[in-house]
């Protein structure tokens, strides 16, 4: 195809691709690649189709990944996680859209989504006599809204929810090293009595500093450390040693990907006071 075939908005396009590959690959200098323009416009059409997800019903919803608490067996609270089935591209792995929703401005409006529905099933969970908590994941970009805080509260008040039924989870990434702005978002939240939690602790940049001062209720192990785990090994005794320093610091503590009772004994040794079973 030579140049003069292509109409002004495809050159524009073309030209972007390659810039967008230059600048994932930390290059200078990039030439048009169609196999990388293909992976940018389906992102880039992702992205689109989420938007338009949000307001018609049926494509996105959420499913429950149940907790269960040590060593009763009870089962305690639940976790709510986001899936898409799209009306052409069937089911999309969160793991492709989710990150891609994160860099956008889109990010607000799907948070939101989330947990407005999530706590429309709270509040039908509590009407049937249920009582748990219930764990929403929030993004980074949602602690650098100036009204975060204030639109979580109105939400609960909307359901007429008691703050402490909600859980929100943040990585380490996403609440270690941020802005002041994030800072007085996560007090606001404890304020009002919304419990935070830190999802896969143990794979960001962890800083005790950071851990001791803000307002963390729950320290949820990453699977990676517990589907290796066995008594006697190195595995074991940073586990233990998360679970003592979590305790100490008064946080609850959650291990996820509990899949088996070779995992779940070194768990019950260790006075892990919660789990999670990993869906299928």
């Amino acid at each position: 195809m030579v140049l003069g075939e292509i109409k002004p908005q495809g050159v524009l396009r073309t030209v972007y691709s390659a810039a967008q590959d230059s600048w994932a690959n930390e290059r200078a200098v990039s030439t048009y690649s169609p196999s990388s323009d293909a992976v940018y416009r389906r992102r880039s059409g992702l992205v689109a189709a989420c938007g338009e997800a949000l307001q018609r019903e049926g494509e996105l919803c959420l499913v429950y990944q149940p907790r269960v608490s040590l060593p009763s067996g009870r089962c305690c609270g639940a976790e709510a996680l986001l899936r898409w089935d799209h009306p052409e591209l069937g089911e999309i792995s969160p793991s492709e859209f989710i990150p891609l929703i994160e860099e956008t401005a889109l990010v607000r409006d799907t948070t939101a989504w989330v947990l407005n529905q999530g706590m429309i099933q709270q509040a039908n969970w509590r009407k049937q006599g249920l009582q748990i908590t219930l764990s929403i994941n929030v993004s980074a970009g949602n602690l650098r809204e100036h009204d975060f805080a204030t639109r979580v509260q109105l939400l609960l008040l909307k359901h007429r929810l008691p703050a402490s039924c909600i859980e929100l989870e943040l990585t380490e990434s996403a609440i270690m090293g941020r802005s002041e702005k994030a800072r007085n978002q996560l007090m606001s939240l404890k304020a009002a009595a919304v419990r935070l939690a830190i999802d896969d602790f143990g794979t960001g940049y962890s800083s005790l500093s950071y851990f001791q001062q803000l307002p963390i209720h729950v320290a949820k192990i990453d699977q990676s450390f517990i589907r290796k785990l066995k008594q006697g090994t190195r595995q074991d005794t940073l586990v233990r040693s998360i679970i003592a320093l979590s305790h100490d610091l008064g946080s609850q503590v959650v291990a996820e990907g509990v899949e088996s009772l070779e995992a779940l004994q070194p768990l019950m040794a260790a006075r892990c006071r919660g789990q999670r079973v990993s869906r299928a």
